[in-house]
């Protein structure tokens, strides 16, 4: 994953906050697949940034959580990317 520049962040930042505020299982997801939608195109300026290890980790909870069957298992997921994406952008910081 590429470094977001100022308006790539804001909109980032937006699009988790409505995420962190859906109310239901279908809204979680809407806004989980514009976050997905949304880093894939950054990803796509910038293809070798992450390694495939890294690729399949977050593959594997962006599956669960769309497998999730309840609105714990949803924000446990959403957790768990949360983290995901942290550990990224702090590792290319060093």
């Amino acid at each position: 994953m590429n470094m977001m520049n100022d308006k790539d962040k804001e909109t980032y930042d937006n699009l988790i906050h409505s995420f962190k505020n859906a109310v239901s299982i279908e809204e979680s997801r809407y806004y989980f697949g514009e976050i997905q939608l949304y880093l894939d195109n950054l990803q796509s300026a910038d293809e070798h940034s992450i390694t495939k290890p890294q690729l399949e980790e977050y593959q594997r909870l962006r599956k669960e959580l769309i497998e999730a069957t309840s609105k714990k298992e949803v924000r446990y997921y959403e957790d768990q990317i949360h983290e995901w994406l942290n550990k990224i952008h702090y590792s290319k910081l060093t």
